[in-house]
């Protein structure tokens, strides 16, 4: 009995509304404008949606972030911000519907919202009510200024509120990725943050996406991981990155909500957004967040370590190549390689750890005549010829890095040359380098007709080879078909596997199809049909045990 009171139990007090089947697309005001909204942006942003062929590919919600709202009046009814909207929240909720459009509204499970706007936390159920008699259909739910209460607490008070109202309204909790918030989001809302901030660069991106995939056994039609909305078309990375981004949250089923101004993108960042083959992808009915199911050395196309940057740091002396230096009359210092010179990364004038790279000395087309990677050895210290007022320098004086600073004459930039050992040494340690090849990594899923997403993706600072095989990505046939999803081509039919060269931080988004032996059967079909009878059975268990317990 008891184990059937809590089955009922989690049926109850569990979100009811039936939103969230596939991840949500729309558009989102924080990512681009903060606080800076007002009705007129809100209406041509409405506008521009219905017009530009983004709500034809999906983005069907508009929702606003902080700052729409101002103060409660005397029965504590939120008020909106009317300098910015004068005329309401309802006018733009039913303009936005008048455009096939739905309209999503922000508030915080505390106090006060994050830019200091009232909270939510106490007003859980007139806020809803209220939200429903505008014809809200999203709220996003913030974490600011939550008395140090458990989300476990705040979060499942505005689900029963929204529930009471009798309007579906999707349910965004943006909860940070607190209190393993994954294992229970399902329960509570149609969607759950899994990370902090997401940030308009490459680092940010790819270290928000990391943190989600850590969580992809959670997501699935009805609640999902989110790992932020999109930075695409914002300027802070480059298109090929902004490709790569957008392609990581479609495999990984994240939601697709525009951080951009949509009035005034070009067609290079409408062309991302509105690839209808990678939107397939997340919109998939299967609902199975893809993941990260490998990471390999970035191996450089060419050949050899002289292609890949490699660190410059002291360590114990030990003899081997990667100490061995010379300093040769084109003032260039050369490892043992002799190809490999000491290079300051792009030119830079302020103070930065330095590399070896390939050497490049007198070529007009770095540098003012690549000057980065010559050096001037006087008095036992090493000046760059670029900017004749920095030494190489023991980073904090202690390392293990090597870096440029201001010549200063400290221990940290004295270093005896040995040229019978080929050694540059400081107080006793030798200058070392160390190749560190970058990462390359595939990314995969199911999908609802039996093939496969596969995200190909070159993280590494220069360009590099990328294989996979069949068996990586979990299929046993010897073929496959594959079509290239950002170019919408199709490959062909490939044996055992496939490779490609990407540049630096680029991708390719890859339908694998396989191709059935002659002999062999479809099991999955089998399995498919007695899960989905287990279901039917279980269901069936369930409510004849609700009408046993009505009955007594």
């Amino acid at each position: 009995r008891f184990v059937i009171l809590g089955i009922l139990f989690k049926i109850i007090y569990s979100l009811d509304n039936g939103l969230g089947r596939t991840p949500q697309m729309g558009w989102n005001s924080w990512n681009k404008f903060g606080c800076n909204i007002n009705e007129e942006l809100i209406i041509s942003t409405i506008d521009a949606l219905n017009s530009s062929g983004l709500l034809e590919a999906g983005y069907k919600y508009i929702n606003l972030d902080d700052c729409w709202q101002n103060s409660r009046d005397e029965n504590g009814t939120i008020l909106p911000d009317y300098n910015a909207f004068p005329n309401g929240i309802k006018p733009l909720v039913d303009y936005a519907h008048s455009k096939g459009l739905l309209f999503g509204l922000y508030s915080d499970a505390g106090t006060n919202t994050c830019a200091g706007r009232p909270g939510s936390l106490g007003y859980e159920e007139i806020d809803a009510k209220t939200y429903a008699e505008w014809e809200v259909d999203y709220l996003k739910y913030d974490n600011c200024y939550n008395e140090g209460k458990p989300s476990k607490e705040r979060y499942p008070v505005m689900r029963d509120a929204l529930n009471k109202t009798g309007r579906a309204i999707f349910y965004s909790l943006c909860q940070w990725g607190e209190e393993d918030v994954p294992t229970w989001g399902k329960d509570v809302g149609n969607s759950w943050r899994t990370t902090g901030d997401i940030g308009d660069n490459w680092n940010s991106m790819v270290s928000i996406i990391d943190t989600n995939d850590k969580s992809y056994q959670y997501g699935g039609p009805g609640g999902w991981n989110d790992p932020d909305m999109l930075e695409v078309g914002n300027g802070g990375m480059t298109l090929t990155e902004y490709k790569t981004h957008f392609g990581l949250w479609a495999i990984s089923k994240a939601p697709l909500l525009i951080g951009c101004d949509i009035t005034t993108m070009g067609k290079d960042i409408k062309d991302i957004l509105t690839n209808l083959e990678i939107i397939a992808i997340n919109q998939d009915s299967l609902g199975e967040q893809g993941r990260k199911i490998k990471i390999k050395e970035a191996i450089p196309e060419g050949k050899g370590p002289d292609l890949v940057p490699s660190k410059l740091f002291i360590n114990e002396c030990n003899g081997r190549i990667e100490q061995k230096w010379y300093i040769e009359r084109d003032q260039s210092i050369r490892n043992n390689d002799e190809n490999l010179c000491i290079d300051i990364p792009d030119c830079n004038q302020k103070d930065i750890t330095v590399q070896t790279y390939t050497c490049h000395v007198g070529s007009i087309l770095y540098c003012e005549w690549s000057t980065n990677q010559q050096w001037i050895y006087s008095n036992q210290t090493i000046i760059s010829r670029m900017n004749t007022s920095k030494c190489l320098d023991i980073f904090n004086h202690t390392g293990p890095d090597v870096q440029t600073h201001e010549c200063n004459g400290n221990e940290s930039q004295i270093w005896e040359y040995n040229e019978e050992e080929h050694t540059l040494k400081n107080n006793g340690k030798c200058l070392s380098s160390l190749v560190e090849y970058g990462k390359v990594e595939i990314w995969a899923g199911n999908l609802s007709d039996k093939s496969y997403a596969v995200l190909l993706i070159n993280r590494a600072s220069y360009r590099a080879n990328i294989n996979i095989s069949w068996e990586e990505i979990g299929f046993k046939e010897k073929n496959a078909t594959l079509r290239d999803l950002w170019e919408k081509t199709d490959l062909g039919e490939f044996t055992d596997g496939y490779n490609i060269t990407l540049d630096s931080h680029d991708s390719q988004m890859l339908k694998v199809t396989p191709i059935k032996d002659e002999d062999g059967g479809d099991e999955d079909d089998e399995e498919d049909g007695g899960s989905s009878g287990q279901a039917f059975v279980i269901v069936g268990i369930v409510f004849g045990c609700l009408i046993i317990l009505i009955n007594r």
